[in-house]
C-alpha cells in the first residue's frame, strides 16, 4: 500500500503559501505504516535480516511503559493500599475488568487467567494511545528547519496487521492449549475415580488394608488421558444435534475456531487504521484542489472534522483494548469449562 497515494500531502505549492521556508511533505498514514529505525539489521533469523521497525520500536515502549508503571504499583500497595495520582485509574479498570468480567466469565478459572487477560488489555491500550500521538511530523519539521536527519521511529503499532495477528495468535494458543488440558485433566480424574471404584475391598464393610509407607498410586493413563482430552474437547465443540448433521456441524465448528482469531485480529487492526485513513482521505479532498483559495475554505471544515474524528478514535483506543480482552476471555471461559 502507498502511503503516498492514499494521503494528503503538503507540497511545494502548499508550503510556499503557507510556510515561508523549505517544502514540507507530510503523510498521514505514516504512522501505520512500518519503517525501519535502523538501516542494518540487528540479527539473522533462518537466514533472514531482522530489522528494528517503528513497529517493533513502540511494542517495546508498549512493554517498558507496563514494566515501569505495574510493578512500582505493586510495591507501593504493600506499603500504601491506598492508591492516589494515575494508580487510581488502573487499579479503578483493574478491579472493574476482574470483578465484572474475568470472574463471571471464568468462574474458578478467572485467577489464573487474570494476568494474560490485564496484560493484553494495557499493552492494546497503551500501544494504540502512544500510536495518536503525531511524533513523527515534529521530527519531519525538526529535519527540514534544523537539518537533522532522525528516522521515523514513531507509529501506532496495533494499525499493523502483523501485529495484531501476533496479539490474535497469543489469544488463540491461550484458549487451545488450556481447553485441551483441562479436558484431558478431567479425563485423567474421571479414570482415578473409576479405578477407585474397583479397587478391592472398597464398598464392603471390612474395607481394604492399608499399609504405612505404600500409599496407592494414581494408574499410569497419561497416555489415554491426553487422547481421551482431544476427543471430549472436539465431542465439546458439537452441540447437541441429529447424528446425520454432526460431521458438517463439526467441520463450521472448526472453521469458528479459526475465524475467532481472525475476528480479534482484523477488528483491531480495521479499526486503529481507519482513523489514519479516513484523515487522509479527507485530507487529500483539499490538496486535490488547484485555487489556495479553494483548499483554505475546504481545509477549515476538513481541520474541525479531522479533529472530531481523532477524538472519537480517542475513544475507540480505549474500546478496542476492552473489546480485545472480553472476547479472549469468553473464548476462554467456553474451552475450559467441559461441560460447555
Amino acid at each position: 500500500m502507498n502511503s503516498t497515494i492514499l494521503s494528503g500531502h503538503i507540497g511545494a505549492a502548499a508550503a510556499s503559501a503557507f510556510l515561508s521556508g523549505p517544502s514540507l511533505a507530510v503523510s498521514v498514514l505514516d504512522d501505520v505504516i512500518a519503517h525501519r529505525v535502523l538501516p542494518h539489521p540487528l540479527f539473522n533469523f533462518l537466514g533472514q535480516p531482522v530489522y528494528l521497525t517503528n513497529d517493533i520500536f513502540m511494542m517495546l515502549l508498549s512493554a517498558l511503559l507496563m514494566l515501569l508503571i505495574f510493578p512500582s504499583m505493586a510495591r507501593r500497595m504493600r506499603t500504601n493500599p491506598v492508591p492516589h495520582g494515575w494508580g487510581n485509574f488502573f487499579e479503578a479498570a483493574m478491579d472493574f475488568l476482574r470483578t465484572e468480567l474475568f470472574v463471571p466469565m471464568l468462574g474458578r478459572w478467572a485467577p489464573i487467567f487474570t494476568p494474560y487477560l490485564w496484560t493484553a488489555f494495557f499493552f492494546i491500550l497503551f500501544a494504540n494511545l502512544l500510536g495518536m500521538l503525531p511524533v513523527n511530523q515534529l521530527f519531519a519539521l525538526l529535519n527540514i528547519y534544523a537539518g537533522t536527519h532522525i528516522p521515523e521511529f514513531w507509529g501506532g503499532s496495533t494499525g499493523n496487521l502483523s501485529v495484531t495477528a501476533i496479539l490474535a495468535l497469543c489469544t488463540f494458543f491461550t484458549v487451545h492449549i488450556f481447553g485441551i488440558g483441562e479436558h484431558i485433566m478431567a479425563v485423567r480424574q474421571r479414570r482415578e475415580e473409576t479405578m477407585g471404584t474397583h479397587e478391592p475391598g472398597h464398598g464392603h464393610g471390612h474395607g481394604h488394608e492399608k499399609h504405612p509407607g505404600h500409599a496407592p498410586q494414581p494408574p499410569r493413563s497419561w497416555p489415554a488421558a491426553i487422547a481421551g482430552g482431544f476427543i471430549l474437547y472436539g465431542k465439546h465443540m458439537v452441540p447437541p444435534v441429529p447424528p446425520i448433521l454432526r460431521p458438517v456441524v463439526f467441520g463450521l465448528e472448526v472453521l469458528s475456531t479459526l475465524v475467532k482469531p481472525l475476528s480479534l485480529c482484523m477488528r483491531l487492526f480495521a479499526v486503529m487504521m481507519s482513523g489514519p485513513l479516513v484523515v487522509a482521505v479527507f485530507v487529500s479532498l483539499a490538496f486535490s484542489l488547484s485555487s489556495h483559495f479553494l483548499r483554505a475554505t475546504i481545509g477549515i471544515p476538513i481541520i474541525l472534522f479531522s479533529s472530531a474524528f481523532e477524538a472519537l478514535h480517542l475513544l475507540e483506543a480505549f474500546l478496542q483494548a476492552f473489546i480485545f480482552t472480553l472476547l479472549s476471555a469468553a473464548y476462554i471461559g467456553a474451552a475450559v469449562a467441559p461441560e460447555h
